[in-house]
């Protein structure tokens, strides 16, 4: 059996169907193989695909199927990107439009339905899934605090946060309650919390939202917004709040966090050392400001190390 392979160029589109053709001496096309994955849900995208017609065969017509030794096949492919129905593109190769035309009973179409301009104009998934959340359509669990409740969904809630999902899955209270409790948390605090695990993206963010936000998507696992906290603190750093920022990279053991934090700090330590916020983490917290310290002239041996080696490299 003669297998055709195929290997895409774009790893972003799949290969969904696929037709063989045979090219003979008389310049006839022969239907010899086709594949054709679009109404399969799993989607996957087609690697090879076999030729219904032997080696042996061939060689058997070989005046007929290999004119000047060659063997001519007429491969017709469809891509899919994932939306359906936006654009169709059709490129040939060498072999004459009039071969496909003949294949195909070609029709010319001047008629194009223009999916890419409409499009824009609907929502997207996200947009609707944050709207069942506003309207507080269909919601089945309560997060509830002193002061407020937040009607939500436990299947959004379980999707984005493992913490959620296991006080809802295994034998906790929550599981039978359809309630959370949170009680470390202010009020716009969990609104703005709840609107990410809805829509993926946070608004008005500030200094002293995104510190808090921080805590909670550290202790319900939230990893995408703990990121956007994370560069909206290092990005919006002073000598005055990165003191507050060095405590919460410690406290919760932020190694990324941290480091960021320290290489602000040993760049900008002789406003930060005599500041008064550090006078005070000397006093509250003696060990980090040690470290911190330590830290600085680590670096600083570790450069005059190095120098030498560098001035000889230099020479040689």
């Amino acid at each position: 059996m003669i297998m055709i392979e195929i290997v895409l160029s774009d790893t972003n589109q799949i290969l969904c169907k696929c037709e063989l053709s045979l090219l003979d001496q008389s310049g006839n096309v022969i239907e010899y193989g086709d594949t054709d994955n679009r109404y399969d849900a799993a989607r996957k995208s087609i690697h090879t695909l076999p030729l219904s017609l032997t080696r042996e065969a061939v060689l058997n017509r070989k005046n007929e199927y290999l004119p000047d030794d060659k063997l001519s096949l007429i491969c017709e492919c469809t891509f899919s990107s994932g939306i359906e129905f936006q654009t169709t593109e059709e490129t040939l190769n060498e072999i004459p439009l009039a071969l496909i035309k003949q294949k195909n009973n070609y029709i010319p179409r001047n008629i194009i339905y223009k999916a890419t301009e409409k499009l824009p104009t609907y929502p997207n998934g996200l947009d609707d899934i944050k709207n069942l959340y506003m309207n507080q359509c269909l919601t089945d669990v309560e997060v509830r605090k002193e002061t407020k409740s937040f009607p939500a969904h436990k299947t959004v809630l379980c999707a984005r946060s493992p913490v959620f999902k296991a006080m809802m899955t295994n034998d906790m209270k929550e599981k039978d309650s359809d309630c959370i409790r949170v009680d470390d948390l202010e009020d716009d605090i969990m609104q703005q919390l709840l609107l990410f695990l809805y829509s993926d993206s946070i608004e008005n963010l500030q200094w002293k939202s995104a510190t808090q936000l921080y805590y909670a998507v550290y202790k319900y696992q939230i990893g995408k917004l703990k990121e956007v906290c994370s560069s909206f603190l290092v990005g919006n750093l002073t000598p005055t709040n990165v003191v507050e920022l060095l405590l919460l990279a410690d406290t919760h053991s932020d190694k990324n966090l941290k480091k960021s934090v320290d290489d602000f700090i040993l760049e900008h330590d002789e406003k930060i050392f005599v500041s008064n916020e550090w006078e005070m983490l000397m006093e509250t917290n003696p060990l980090l400001v040690i470290r911190t310290m330590q830290l600085k002239y680590k670096r600083k041996s570790e450069v005059n190390y190095l120098q030498p080696w560098r001035k000889k490299g230099k020479l040689l």
